[in-house]
């Protein structure tokens, strides 16, 4: 065998032994994997699916469920701005944001609460806000709206990122 030959057989046993741990890694434990919630502009860890709650409005324009990250019955709210823009919401009590505003009350989704927007701490994007009780007794007293389509799943990312071909040849 040429010395080329025996170059690409080691370089393939060493991605057939290291896919092999990286697979055992994964699955080693039943249960332990957690499809982490992403920010879609870069994929930064944002929230951990159990801390998604449900939070309903009477100002939502359409309430669905769905599962989200495993979590089965994840309440999806429709919600319209004052400029006319829609977003589908999420709620979840912790999320890694950034609050960036003032606590306001106009236009609140919810009522009861202020609301602050909030960006990922990594690339700025908005990607929610945290409303915050405007009296002692309400529950939650703060919680994270989170816009849906400025999240993903972290199983969603993996499936899209492309290995070059230089890596694979």
């Amino acid at each position: 065998m040429s010395n080329s030959t025996n170059r690409e057989l080691v370089k393939f046993i060493c991605y057939v032994f290291l896919a092999y741990l990286l697979d055992k890694s994964v699955k080693a434990v039943p249960g332990d994997y957690v499809d982490f919630i992403l920010c879609r502009s870069c994929g930064h860890e944002i929230l951990h699916p159990s801390a998604i709650i449900q939070v309903p409005s009477k100002v939502a324009h359409r309430q669905r469920n769905d599962t989200i990250a495993g979590r089965n019955g994840t309440l999806i709210q429709l919600f319209k701005n004052p400029d006319g823009a829609f977003f589908e919401v999420i709620s979840a009590t912790e999320a890694n944001l950034t609050e960036v505003s003032r606590p306001s009350d106009l236009m609140t989704w919810f009522p009861g609460y202020h609301w602050t927007i909030c960006v990922c701490p990594m690339c700025m994007k908005h990607v929610g806000w945290k409303y915050h009780a405007t009296s002692p007794e309400r529950r939650p007293q703060s919680f994270f709206g989170i816009i849906l389509d400025n999240i993903l799943q972290q199983s969603e990312a993996e499936s899209i990122i492309h290995i070059p071909k230089a890596y694979t040849s």
